[in-house]
C-alpha cells in the first residue's frame, strides 16, 4: 500500500448567513416642552433638574380626529407626568399646539384657536367630550390643580385624558 504525502480533508459547509440586525425601537413621541433650551431635561453636564413636588398623570390623545360618541378603537396616546402648578396655557404650549396665526390664513378660511379638550371614557370604546380650554381664555390661566387635575388622577381617581383641540374663530 502506498502512503500519500497529503491527507484528504472535506471542508465544512459554509456557515449560515447572519440573521438580520434587529430594527431599532420606534421613536417615542416627545412634546416640544420635554426639553429645556433645546436640550432634553436634564442633560447639562454638572447640572441637575429640581423636580416639582406634586405631579398629575395626564394621558395625551395623539389622534387628531377622534370619534367620540360611537364605539371605536383605543386612540393612540402617551402618558406623561406634569407638575400640578403648571398653568393650562403652559401645558397647551409644551404639548405643541400651534399659536393663533394669520400668517398661513387664506382669505376664505377662518382663523383657528387652539387649546385642550378633556375627554372622558364611557366604556365599551366610547368617549365623551368634556370641557374645552382655549389658549388665552380665563381658564387657561388656571393651574392643573385648580382644574382638578391633581396627584390622585390616574391612580386613585379617574385618569385625565386630554387632546389638542382646534376651533375656528
Amino acid at each position: 500500500m502506498q502512503d500519500f504525502p497529503f491527507h484528504v480533508q472535506l471542508s465544512p459547509a459554509p456557515p449560515p448567513p447572519a440573521p438580520p440586525a434587529p430594527s431599532p425601537p420606534p421613536a417615542r413621541w416627545s412634546p416640544p416642552g420635554a426639553s429645556l433650551l433645546g436640550h432634553p431635561a436634564p442633560s447639562f453636564a454638572g447640572v441637575n433638574y429640581l423636580y416639582a413636588r406634586h405631579h398629575t398623570l395626564v394621558h395625551i390623545i395623539m389622534d387628531k380626529f377622534m370619534q367620540l360618541d360611537t364605539a371605536t378603537r383605543l386612540p393612540k396616546w402617551d402618558a406623561r407626568l406634569f407638575p400640578t402648578g403648571l398653568t393650562v396655557e403652559e401645558l397647551i404650549d409644551v404639548l405643541g399646539a400651534p399659536p393663533v396665526s394669520d400668517g398661513d390664513k387664506k382669505e376664505d378660511q377662518p382663523r383657528k384657536k387652539y387649546g385642550l379638550m378633556e375627554v372622558h371614557e364611557l366604556g365599551g370604546g366610547r368617549w365623551a367630550a368634556g370641557q374645552v380650554v382655549l389658549r388665552g381664555s380665563e381658564r387657561a390661566g388656571k393651574t392643573l390643580r385648580e382644574m382638578g387635575w391633581v396627584e390622585t388622577r390616574g391612580f386613585e381617581a379617574k385618569p385625565v385624558w386630554l387632546k389638542i383641540h382646534e376651533e375656528g374663530i
